[in-house]
């Protein structure tokens, strides 16, 4: 059997982080009540280097 990786993205703009970790940890309790054992990580855009990961949870 083959395994498979769904990803989506959605963008929030909030005033600063702490505000941001909010409804990223809203959005990923809406999702772990409908899918099993779904991850969700927050990353910070910038527009002249990678982004920056943090797990929610």
């Amino acid at each position: 059997m083959s395994k498979y990786k769904l990803t989506f993205t959605v963008t929030i703009e909030d005033l600063d982080d702490p505000a941001a970790r909010q409804q990223a940890k809203g959005i990923a309790k809406a999702i772990s009540n409908v899918v099993e054992g779904a991850e969700a990580k927050l990353q910070r855009v910038y527009t002249d280097k990678p982004p920056r990961g943090i797990p929610i949870g």
